[in-house]
């Protein structure tokens, strides 16, 4: 058929993208010009520019032209149908968000209808229709894609000023790079001098001026040669340009490795310094970059370094000679010390046979077993059986300090109770402090103490402890204080309130044979039981401390840990008894 030019298909205009007031395009499609003229009359109250397309493929043709506020789809069309001409328009990403509004006279049934909508139609009329209502549901899309393109106006002017922020902002950058650049190239301390191709300054650096001894003008312009003592700098640039066979435009290739020149002070002469050069390309043009370093002061410090690695290396050498001489003296050393000790020991065992066969037959003697004794006999066997007595004392604290030294003290580790240990050693000391008019009180403030020990140790360290007390105690009472720790363990304090021993005393009373002037009373004593005492408690994990005045009498304090370390010297078994009744200080 035919089409009359007045009913001719109307090409889409372009819209206005700026003037949102501008007519909208809203296509036709309908194979019947006399239904494309009544839509037209229908619609041209919305002042809006109407495309007429006469067949699918029309209106696809028109699609590929220009955007379109909505559609009005014929259903029945020769051709592809209304039906297959809106998938295709649905299929293309472009076109799929137009409103297709279908317009039939014939296909009302509701399987047509459920098809329209299935294919993306937003509505679906039978005509005859009510003009109003179809010119109103039309102007509602228009208004919609007004709006959707108003948005997307906005969006496209954000993303304007936003590219402009960030192109703004990088030339910023860009400003602050270059300001940055030229205050550290400036301030650097290193000389900084940029060459041309052909080794000529072409701008240097403050520190330049100061290293050359030379104004910026007056470097400018020179072959860099005549600032250095040598030709090795030209020999430094020839080979970073060799580095790189063909380098694209604005390679950097990269800074060579530092290597020593002589530079030339324009005033002072000759300098050691470091230079490294890197070369930039930049279509034609080539430019090197060489950063140069005064190591003067480097050179000097070096080579006074070097003069005292050769002393050193002499007084190495001196020390080791010293070192040497030193074990061999600490070889004999500890060889005397071994004889020393094999001698104590045998010397100890030697000397106990006879002493305990005169303690023995002494006491036989003051026992009247051998008949009666005057009374000068009875004084002079007392006199004799004291002394051994105190020798014996001595040959086996000779015994137990050459067993320490020589690292061979055996522990014996067992659960030890505090204060009951204490209390049995009361037992032990109590005719001695009768014999003195002495009282020996236990102060225990808080519950019983159980620590892992060596308990014959503790009981040879505190009896020596207490009968210290005794003896120099003047009578006065003694006083034991069994305390727990907070971190584990025990503390024994044995306090007496005797005459108290001086500050100056106090730094020697732990050596060994040291016996301070006796007070009142005439006590005897070894000089070792303190200094055995303290070694045996570090032996222990624990310590000996001490805390006297002139006049206010002393408190020895026995710390000893939760748990004795089982790490402690191993030691030969024993042999015989050491005295728990060592003489003291």
């Amino acid at each position: 058929m035919t089409v009359p030019p007045t009913l001719a298909s109307t090409p889409p205009l372009p819209l206005d993208a700026a003037d949102p007031s501008a007519p909208v395009n809203i296509l036709l499609v309908d194979d019947r010009p006399e239904n494309l003229l009544a839509l037209e009359a229908l619609l041209e109250p919305l002042g809006e520019r109407l495309v007429r397309a006469t067949s699918g493929d029309e209106a696809l043709r028109a699609l590929l032209a220009s955007d379109f506020a909505v559609i009005l789809l014929d259903v029945q069309m020769p051709g592809i149908n209304g039906f297959e001409t809106a998938q295709l328009i649905k299929a293309r990403e472009r076109s799929r968000h137009i409103p297709i509004i279908f317009l039939t006279a014939i296909n009302t049934a509701d399987v047509h209808v459920y098809r329209g909508y299935a294919v993306g139609a937003v509505d679906y009329l039978a005509k005859p229709f009510e003009p109003d209502v179809l010119r109103s549901k039309v102007a509602v899309f228009v208004d919609l894609y007004r709006k959707q393109e108003q948005l997307r106006r906005q969006e496209q002017l954000l993303r304007d000023v936003e590219r402009r922020e960030v192109e703004l902002q990088h030339r910023a950058e860009l400003l602050e790079s270059r300001a940055l650049l030229a205050e550290v190239v400036g301030s650097a301390l290193d000389a900084i001098i940029l060459l041309d191709a052909g080794y000529t300054v072409r701008r240097a650096n403050a520190a330049a001026e100061r290293m050359f001894g030379r104004h910026a003008g007056s470097i400018v312009g020179l072959p860099v040669a005549e600032l250095f003592a040598d030709d090795e700098v030209e020999a430094l640039l020839g080979r970073s340009a060799g580095a790189g066979d063909a380098p694209n435009d604005g390679e950097d290739t990269g800074r060579a490795p530092a290597l020593p020149l002589t530079a030339r002070h324009r005033l002072s002469g000759p300098f050691p310094t470091e230079a490294s050069v890197s070369r930039l390309t930049l279509g034609e043009s080539t430019s090197y970059t060489l950063i140069v370093r005064d190591i003067s002061e480097r050179w000097r410090a070096e080579e006074a370094l070097r003069t005292q690695a050769a002393s050193l290396a002499a007084s190495t050498a001196k020390l080791a000679t010293l070192n040497a001489e030193l074990q061999r003296r600490q070889a004999e050393l500890q060889h005397a010390m071994t004889a020393r000790n094999r001698f104590y020991a045998s010397m100890s065992h030697e000397l106990r046979t006879p002493i305990n066969a005169i303690i023995g037959y002494s006491t036989l003697l003051l026992d009247n077993v051998y008949g009666p004794l005057n009374e000068r006999q009875m004084q002079g066997l007392h006199r004799t059986h004291k002394a051994a007595r105190h020798l014996l004392e001595l040959v086996n604290d000779v015994l137990d300090l050459s067993k320490i030294e020589a690292g061979k003290i055996e522990l014996g580790l067992q659960p030890v109770v505090f204060p009951t240990l204490v209390e049995d050693l009361f037992v032990t000391v109590r005719p001695m402090a009768d014999e003195r008019g002495t009282a020996i009180h236990l102060d225990q403030p808080n519950d019983s103490v159980t620590v892992v020990t060596d308990p014959r140790r503790v009981r040879q360290i505190l009896l020596n402890l207490l009968s210290n007390a005794i003896k120099f105690g003047q009578g006065r009472p003694i006083v034991v204080r069994c305390t727990g720790r907070e971190a584990g363990g025990v503390e024994i304090e044995v306090i007496d309130q005797g005459g108290g021993i001086a500050t100056a005393d106090q730094l020697r009373i732990f050596d060994e044979f040291v016996q301070l002037q006796p007070h009142a009373g005439g006590a005897e004593g070894t000089g070792l039981g303190l200094s055995i005492s303290q070694r045996l408690a570090r032996l222990l994990g624990g310590d000996l401390l001490l805390t006297s005045a002139p006049g206010e009498g002393s408190t020895f304090r026995l710390v000893l840990p939760a748990e004795t370390p089982a790490e402690t010297p191993a030691e030969a078994p024993g042999e015989g008894a050491t005295s728990e009744m060592s003489a003291a200080r």
